[in-house]
């Protein structure tokens, strides 16, 4: 009990739905949590989506399916935003593996 007290009502709130069965651990909760937030708040998705592409944390694609968008909507909101899209770019001999391994 003298544990609990030290942990923030949040805390002692997640551990207590864990506790209670409704979730397996801390992840779950959160995952629950969040995916609630952005249906009420669907704008911050994209936010999300656009931090973690500008940090490199994700890909374009990939940021633009969790944005819920196309990748060229996705684009153009960089793009309006000021926001640098990185494209790949590779040597003749990775393309020329990429080709081989295709074929």
């Amino acid at each position: 009990m003298a544990q609990l007290k030290s942990l923030s009502l949040a805390e002692m709130e997640l551990q207590a739905v864990i506790h209670a069965g409704y979730f397996k651990n801390k992840e779950e909760v959160i995952k629950e949590a969040l995916s609630t937030f952005f249906a009420v708040k669907p704008e911050l998705r994209l936010e999300a989506a656009i931090g973690l592409y500008k940090e490199g944390e994700i890909t374009l694609s990939r940021a633009a399916e969790i944005a819920g968008l196309t990748i060229w909507r996705f684009k153009d909101i960089l793009i309006n935003r000021g926001i640098f899209i990185a494209t790949p770019s590779f040597t003749k001999k990775e393309l020329d593996k990429q080709i081989e391994e295709l074929e």
